[in-house]
This record gives C-alpha cells, sequence and structure tokens, in this order.
C-alpha cells in the first residue's frame, strides 16, 4: 500500500529535522573548537608580547650599566644603574624588577671577526650581563594568562640574557659651516653687537657686512655648536677609554665678492682619525677644541652640500688609522636644507656599506624627512634642537651613549 501525500510530508519533516538537528550539533562543536584556536592565538600572542617587553627591558638594563660603567668605573654603582632602568621598563603591564644577583660584570673580548666573548668576573670590567626572568627563579612573578581556565596553563614564565659593553670607537664629527651658521642660534636674524664684524665701510649693506664677518661669538648658530662640541669632547672623555675622534667641516665652493674675499671649499679634514698606536686623548680633544675656536674667528661661507661632508668623513673613519673591529660613528649636524649634491640617502646607504653609523642632529629646520632617513639606513638616530641648550644636551647624550654596544 502506498503512503498517502500526508504520510509522505510527515516522513519529510522529520528527515529534515533530524538533518537540521545533526547541522546544528557540527556547528556548535565548530565553535568550540574555534573558540579554543582564538583563546591559544591570543595567549601565544601575548606570550610573543612579554617576550618582546623582557627583551626591551634587559636591553635596556645592561647598557645603562654599561654606560654607568664607563662613566664612573665604579661596579656597585653600575650593577645599581642596571636595576633602576629595568624597573622604568613594563612587562606584562607591570614595573619590571631584577636583583643585584642577576647583574654580572666581566670583560667582552671582541676578536679580529667582530665576534664578543664575555668572560664573568673578569677585572678591569667593561661588559655588563643583565639576566633577567619572568617567573622561575626570578623576583618577578609570572605573566598571568587570559584564558587559563580554558587553555590549562594558568602562566607564563620565560628569560632573557643581554650583554652590553664598551667597544673601542672612532668619531667623525661632520659640522655644517655654511652661511646661515652665523644666524641666531635661536633664530632667523644675526644677532647685534657681534665684536667680530669687519668694519662698515668695506660694504655697501649692513647685511653684506654680517654675511662677510666672523659670527657672533656667543649668540650665533657655530657658537652653539662650538661649545656643544666641548661639552661632547668632555663627556667622550671622561670615561676610562676616550674615542678616537676627527673633525669634517663642509659647506660649498664659493668666493666672497667683498673683504676679506675667501673661497670657501666644499669639505675639509680638519682634524684627521688619530692612530691606536700612542693615542693620546688630551692632544686629540685639544686639537679639535683649538680648530673649533679658529673657525670661529672666520667668515662662514657656502651653501649645503651635506652629502660631501658624509662621504669625506665615511673616508675619515675607513681610512689608515682605522680598526676594523671598531665602532664607526659619524655626528652629522646641519642648520639647513642638503642642495647640489647627489642625494644623501645615497650616500648613507655607501655608509652603511662600510659599517659607519650615522647619528644626525638639526638645529632650527623642523622635521627633516631625509635626516630620519640617514639616520634609518645606518641605524642611527635623528635629534631635533630648537635652541643652544637643546643642542648641548643632544651632544652630551650622543657622548654617553655611542661607545656602548650590545654584545649578544
Amino acid at each position: 500500500m502506498r503512503p498517502t501525500p500526508q504520510i509522505r510530508r510527515l516522513r519529510q519533516s522529520q528527515t529534515s529535522d533530524t538533518r537540521r538537528g545533526a547541522a546544528h550539533a557540527l556547528i556548535a562543536a565548530m565553535l568550540i573548537v574555534f573558540g579554543i584556536t582564538v583563546a591559544f592565538s591570543i595567549d601565544f600572542a601575548y606570550m610573543q608580547l612579554v617576550r618582546t617587553e623582557l627583551r626591551s627591558a634587559t636591553d635596556s638594563a645592561a647598557k645603562a650599566g654599561a654606560e654607568n660603567l664607563a662613566r664612573t668605573r665604579d661596579p656597585d654603582q653600575a650593577i645599581a644603574a642596571a636595576v633602576q632602568f629595568a624597573s622604568l621598563n613594563k612587562v606584562g603591564g607591570r614595573n619590571f624588577q631584577i636583583r643585584p644577583s642577576d647583574v654580572i660584570l666581566g670583560q667582552a673580548v671582541a676578536s679580529l671577526e667582530g665576534r664578543w666573548t664575555f668572560q664573568p668576573g673578569i677585572s678591569p670590567y667593561n661588559a655588563v650581563r643583565v639576566q633577567s626572568k619572568v617567573g622561575g627563579a626570578g623576583i618577578f612573578a609570572p605573566v598571568d594568562l587570559f584564558f587559563k581556565s580554558l587553555t590549562g596553563k594558568p602562566a607564563f614564565s620565560t628569560t632573557a640574557q643581554a650583554t652590553a659593553g664598551r667597544q673601542d670607537v672612532e668619531i667623525c664629527l661632520c659640522l655644517d659651516r655654511s652661511m646661515s651658521m652665523s644666524l641666531r642660534a635661536d633664530g632667523f636674524t644675526y644677532a647685534s653687537g657681534n665684536p667680530l664684524l669687519y668694519p662698515r665701510s668695506y660694504y655697501p649693506s649692513v647685511a653684506l657686512q654680517n654675511d662677510c664677518s666672523p659670527p657672533h661669538p656667543t649668540l650665533s648658530r657655530w657658537a652653539a655648536l662650538r661649545d656643544a662640541v666641548n661639552i661632547f669632547l668632555t663627556e667622550a672623555g671622561s670615561v676610562q677609554s676616550p674615542p678616537r675622534t676627527s673633525l669634517v667641516t663642509w659647506s660649498s665652493s664659493m668666493r666672497q665678492a667683498y673683504y676679506p674675499r675667501l673661497t670657501s671649499t666644499e669639505v675639509t679634514r680638519e682634524v684627521a682619525l688619530p692612530s691606536a698606536t700612542n693615542f693620546n686623548w688630551t692632544a686629540n680633544c685639544n686639537a679639535i677644541t683649538q680648530r673649533m675656536q679658529t673657525l670661529s674667528n672666520a667668515p662662514l661661507i657656502g651653501g649645503t652640500k651635506l652629502s660631501n661632508g658624509i662621504d669625506e668623513a665615511v673616508l675619515t673613519l675607513t681610512g689608515s688609522n682605522s680598526l676594523v673591529q671598531s665602532n664607526k660613528i659619524i655626528i652629522l649636524f646641519t642648520d639647513g636644507m642638503w642642495e647640489n649634491c647627489r642625494p644623501p640617502e645615497d650616500a648613507a646607504r655607501d655608509a652603511a656599506n662600510a659599517g659607519v653609523v650615522i647619528h644626525c642632529v638639526s638645529l632650527l629646520t623642523g622635521s627633516q624627512q631625509v635626516l630620519r632617513n640617514i639616520a634609518t639606513i645606518t641605524g642611527g638616530s635623528y635629534t631635533e634642537a630648537s635652541n643652544a641648550t637643546q643642542l648641548r644636551t643632544t651632544f652630551q647624550n650622543l657622548a654617553r651613549a655611542v661607545s656602548i654596544v650590545l654584545t649578544d
């Protein structure tokens, strides 16, 4: 007997309900699996973030300890500095902490191939190693995970290690000596009352008198730069082994139409890089100081051929007096925009290929993308200064930082 239409519709409805129930069960199971997967993914990403934060905190602590050790030569102060700087960093949303016993002093020795070996406990100390822990035997508690009840992993522990030490450093101060460096350090006019002005009768206008005379001895941009360089040298000389330092200045070729009718050169190696053999920091420092003062008493002329300065600085740091394993650094200063030279980024790439790092400093230029690019390409930094005080602070900070490197 064939089923009636009503029975067939009933059977079809029952089959459809069964299929819908199975689909609902499958969807529910898939949602559970998906939720667990998302939970694991979120916790895994958070663990990676914690590892990154711990790495940053450990690097910061090691570099702070090494900088303090180079400056004070006091092991206790170096350890205290490492502990303090570790606490300034957050790991997992909390201020990180290490014990003094997590800080180890020793010697970092570089091979001719540039590889470093840390020898703990060997004096005289020149390096600081920090061993950081989240959980485990460390003072810093494990980091709670978001989905500990779901994943079965209530907390996360990890470790990190960083060693920082003072490396042999070769520095080139690469300084802009273009005409605009005679302007005020806090503005865009010439300072009044300049005792170094040549006689007014030599020039058809006051503007030309200022253009052709030496910069104001205290209020000009050049005076601010001279003082900043002196602070740099003082700070650099406070460590046990000061960096061998050279001086390059640059502008563009130009001849004055009026007294004293000087002709400027595009780039000048004012002080060569001293040899490492029988190196004398006092003599090196005095040579730069005296040259900066000599330049202070002469007119500043020419434009801003920035790339020429970089190229000469690289040649200085890769010449016969340079050591293969040394840390090579250019401190590049300008108060203007580059002109009439090859793109500075190309010069920066050549510097990077030669193993040279460039730290850029500008005065009253606003943010310069080209200087940011130079710093990024070479692994350096970029700092903007808007007055003489900021410029001095920038050079002081650079002197403290350039000799400290992470060795692992």
